[in-house]
């Protein structure tokens, strides 16, 4: 049984990894943040793309900056064209003005190019250029403009058939592709459904301002027997209609009658579509509660994010200082964080320095002052 990692990414947002599939993502995050090359994110629709997405941005150093996404599919060529690199028009008295693209507004932060593949051809050779260029010219426009922003692309599709089938630009795709994140669909981690309910329905009840239904490992095991093709938008749609009437037998009914009802099982035996990891049985992740109907049931969701911040952070400097042989400054640069920030640290997780190093004590503090 894995331990989850639940990472908070804004107020209603986390990233939930209780599978190894999921682990391996968080890492695969974690070493993209430190670059700023492009990404390509795959995965089915509602598998969680747009959230890997902020999770690279979070962790990144342009995380103080702003997160954008655009969904390619949804506007006209020309006004996803103005949309990403803005124009230059005349106002009504004749005068030249400006109106800033996402790649401007977006100056030093990170874009979402969401169902890029739907990006008309015009636009993906502009797209090509300010990739191989690092600048772009507004619609209307003739100067270049530098441009200062990490670029992610999403897709459901298959990127190396759009570009066989010459939808999408070889080129664009060759330089979009060199990192790819494969998101996992829901039914290759269904170890993390119980987690991934308990959350969905603690945001649920927020904003409703309604109490939370009770799920029971009989529930709880009948939802990890769907495949939930539609992932976890599916997911979500159930949640809210348990919500609705918290009537567990007719969820049962519900997830029984479905046709993708027990292909879960094959899947995590390896029979099917998955990865085939063990079935988790009748028990939601013992680390986290089955339901959130109680006070502190609602909270369990926050202190275990605390916990795992806390955890990786106490990796962190402890990995510093062995590195720096506890030498604490040194430690300090390393992790990029003031002295005597690193000592309240030591002293707030009980860090004891090998024999050969001084204990930390309150005289160090009251020198870091």
């Amino acid at each position: 049984m894995y331990k989850p990692e639940i990472e908070r990414i804004s107020e209603e947002l986390y990233f939930i990894a209780a599978s190894p599939a999921t682990r391996r993502l968080r890492t695969q995050a974690e070493l993209l943040s430190q670059t700023d090359v492009p990404v390509l994110i795959t995965g089915e629709a509602g598998s969680g793309k747009t959230t890997t997405a902020r999770l690279i941005h979070s962790l990144s150093i342009r995380s103080s900056f702003q997160f954008m996404q655009v969904k390619c599919a949804v506007l006209t060529p020309d006004l996803l064209e103005n949309e990403l690199f803005g124009y230059e028009h005349a106002s009504a008295n004749g005068r030249p003005e400006s109106t800033l693209g996402k790649f401007e507004q977006c100056a030093k932060g990170t874009i979402l190019l969401d169902e890029f593949d739907a990006m008309p051809d015009a636009v993906q050779r502009r797209l090509l250029k300010l990739l191989e260029t690092g600048e772009f010219v507004r619609c209307g426009g003739q100067s270049p403009i530098q441009a200062d922003v990490r670029i992610i692309a999403a897709t459901c599709g298959d990127l190396k058939l759009a570009a066989a089938e010459k939808r999408v630009h070889e080129e664009l795709f060759y330089r979009l592709s060199v990192f790819e994140l494969r998101v996992p669909p829901l039914r290759e981690r269904h170890e993390e459904i119980p987690l991934l309910l308990g959350h969905l329905m603690n945001r649920l009840t927020r904003r409703y301002g309604v109490p939370a239904p009770h799920f029971s490992s009989v529930l709880l095991d009948a939802c990890q027997q769907c495949a939930w093709p539609g992932n976890l938008h599916e997911l979500e749609n159930f949640a809210k209609r348990f919500l609705s009437h918290g009537d567990e037998s007719a969820a049962l009914q519900e997830l029984h009658s479905r046709p993708d009802y027990e292909l879960g099982s094959k899947d995590e035996n390896g029979d099917g579509n998955g990865n085939g990891h063990a079935k988790t049985s009748g028990q939601p992740a013992s680390v986290y509660p089955s339901s959130l109907h109680t006070a502190e049931e609602k909270s369990s969701l926050k202190l275990l994010v605390r916990n795992a911040k806390g955890e990786t952070e106490r990796s962190a400097i402890a990995h510093a200082l062995e590195q720096t042989q506890w030498n604490r400054k040194a430690a300090a640069r390393l992790l990029n964080i003031s002295y005597r920030a690193l000592l309240y640290k030591i002293q707030e997780y009980h860090m004891a320095p090998p024999a050969s190093a001084r204990f930390v004590g309150t005289d160090d503090l009251r020198q870091a002052k």
